[in-house]
């Protein structure tokens, strides 16, 4: 977690894969394991979020989105997490995932569950149908930057 802990590091981080832009987005989700995403989602399956871990080996992204797309740096936990735990989450640097606006379909924040104000699931669609399911934390004590930067992102793309 040291490596992405301040505002300047993530910047140096994705201005090494030459995503910055005029306007950078930065804050960190976690792979929502608990959603349905293959195409049994549709017609309401549960056997999505089996698809989701093997098509997508992340436990949680580092996101910057700027005004050309989205940027995402792949964090994971070692060993078999039952629950992520943010300080133990290791930057894979050398995995890095970018979309550009034409190739997002659609990008959509909802409420993670009725009575939980604290977290929002996230819905990154693309073209191709690739579905990212993910959750933030509302409030992230742990990264300054998190808190304000989620919730331009919540206040963009919540429907």
């Amino acid at each position: 977690m040291n490596e992405f802990d301040t505002i300047e590091k993530c910047l140096e981080l994705f201005k090494s894969v030459n995503c910055i832009g005029n306007n950078n987005c930065i804050f960190v989700t976690y792979k929502d394991t608990s959603k349905s995403v293959g195409p049994s989602a549709v017609l309401g399956g549960a056997a999505g979020s089996m698809v989701n871990g093997m098509e997508y080996p992340y436990d949680a992204l580092l996101i910057n989105q700027t005004e050309n797309g989205i940027g995402m740096f792949i964090l994971n936990q070692p060993g078999v997490p039952f629950t992520y735990k943010l300080d133990k989450m290791i930057l894979q640097k050398d995995k890095f995932i970018f979309y550009k606006n034409e190739d997002i379909k659609d990008i959509k924040v909802k409420k993670f569950a009725l009575l939980n104000n604290k977290k929002k699931s996230i819905f990154i669609i693309t073209n191709d149908n690739k579905k990212h399911v993910l959750y933030a934390d509302v409030d992230e004590k742990r990264l300054p930057y998190h808190n304000e930067n989620f919730a331009k992102f919540v206040q963009k793309y919540s429907k």
